[in-house]
């Protein structure tokens, strides 16, 4: 949460990486959400001035894209995108993805060259959004107080975006749609399961069932997504794979030895 002194302060509960990205820095930054688990050496990730990835759904509606440009002057970069779950519904429904004509990031993992000019547009844009919200019928918490609407505008703003691959942030509709190769892999949820107190390696088992492998099996009865059973069982066994390397390296840093909620 940024300190009393963050002009977001109290205003923005996820605009903690805003702190480290206004920390002094020699060079490029790369900020991750404390939920991601790191699979792989991501020093590869090429140069450019913003990298990051799409949103897994557009959460800000066209009504309150619209009322932002009105009323603040803020827009996002205008070019076209489909998400990750219009891809997947598009697959299921055998039509074309519906393209999102004003893009929009996940702000989980990014990638910055120069962190301390983005840093002050990131900070304003939030800012500036969740007051002109404040009481307005079009209020939600995607635009009221939102790291992610304000990540949007100060992107348009700042110029010079590269899309990353999901390789770079992995999340559970990553898995649906048969995406391979995880280099940074996102937890999304994994501290909200229901039941009390557990284990790590037993909290990321019940999370996997139910935010991978469960619907991955879902999904395979309609024979869209895979046309044959050979190709789900072997997602499946990638997906379980997968889980046993991260629990293994649970077991390396003695996660279980932690409570998690």
């Amino acid at each position: 949460m940024p300190s009393a002194a963050h002009p977001i302060s109290g205003l923005s509960p996820w605009s903690n990486k805003l702190l480290a990205l206004e920390e002094p820095s020699d060079g490029s930054v790369l900020l991750v959400d404390n939920d991601v688990c790191f699979l792989e050496d991501v020093s590869d990730i090429p140069a450019g001035k913003v990298r990051t990835t799409i949103c897994g759904r557009a959460r800000v509606s066209d009504e309150q894209w619209e009322y932002i440009r009105q009323t603040t002057g803020l827009e996002p970069m205008r070019q076209g995108w489909v998400s990750l779950q219009e891809e997947l519904k598009a697959r299921r429904l055998g039509r074309e993805p519906k393209v999102e004509p004003l893009l929009y990031f996940a702000a989980g993992v990014a990638w910055f060259r120069h962190p301390e000019e983005f840093a002050p547009l990131w900070a304003n844009g939030t800012d500036t959004i969740s007051r002109a919200f404040e009481g307005h019928p079009l209020q939600t918490f995607r635009v009221y107080g939102c790291d992610q609407v304000g990540f949007a505008v100060a992107v348009s703003q700042h110029g010079g975006l590269d899309l990353l691959p999901p390789t770079y942030n992995h999340r559970p509709m990553c898995f649906r749609l048969g995406l391979p190769d995880p280099k940074i892999l996102h937890l999304g949820e994994l501290g909200n399961l229901k039941g009390g107190m557990m284990p790590f390696s037993q909290l990321l088992t019940v999370w996997w069932q139910r935010r991978i492998l469960r619907p991955i099996e879902r999904l395979g009865g309609d024979g869209v997504c895979w046309p044959s059973s050979e190709e789900e069982a072997q997602i499946l066994d990638e997906a379980a794979s997968l889980r046993d390397r991260v629990l293994a390296l649970g077991r390396d840093a003695g996660l279980d030895a932690f409570e998690f909620a």
